[in-house]
């Protein structure tokens, strides 16, 4: 594991002064070409997620370091796969978890189903009401009764 970075570089404006610098955009991207996400890159070199995303807000040069960075993770991986799939031995359910879990805009690596309902030919689905009556003759008193109290309490929370 990486010291956490400590340059002192003076902060343009009010605060406190920012870590940034070109060593530690360096250190990220050669953290994650070992395979490390973004936020797990940051945290070996002692940097936190949520300063890393603001470094990407106000530094186009860092931002660049980090889209680097995903790549080289992403190549990491695609590299792992390749060789178990020549025979190499791994755990082809990490290496698989490892490339699904990267951005899936960005890798282009995701689970993805899509469900369709069409109806004949292609077309839409056809929706055809059903109804059906009762004989009420071919119930017994006490059917009757509580059909027409069903009956009674389903217009009544209808009005409401």
């Amino acid at each position: 594991m990486s010291k956490p970075f400590a340059p002192k570089v003076q902060s343009p404006g009010p605060g406190r002064p920012t870590r940034y610098s070109k060593e530690i955009s360096d250190a990220l991207v050669k953290a994650m070409a070992t395979g490390l996400s973004l936020e797990a890159a940051a945290a070996s070199i002692g940097i936190s997620a949520r300063v890393v995303f603001d470094w990407q807000n106000r530094h186009p040069e860092f931002l660049q370091a980090v889209q680097e960075g995903r790549q080289q993770a992403l190549l990491f991986w695609e590299r792992k796969a390749i060789a178990m799939a020549e025979g190499a031995t791994g755990n082809a359910q990490l290496v698989m978890l490892a490339l699904k879990n990267r951005s899936r805009a960005a890798s282009g690596w995701h689970d993805a189903q899509r469900l369709e309902h069409t109806g004949g030919d292609g077309g839409p689905v056809q929706v055809q009401p059903v109804v059906k009556t009762i004989d009420a003759t071919l119930l017994t008193l006490e059917q009757r009764q509580a059909l027409r109290e069903a009956v009674l309490a389903a217009q009544k929370l209808a009005a409401e």
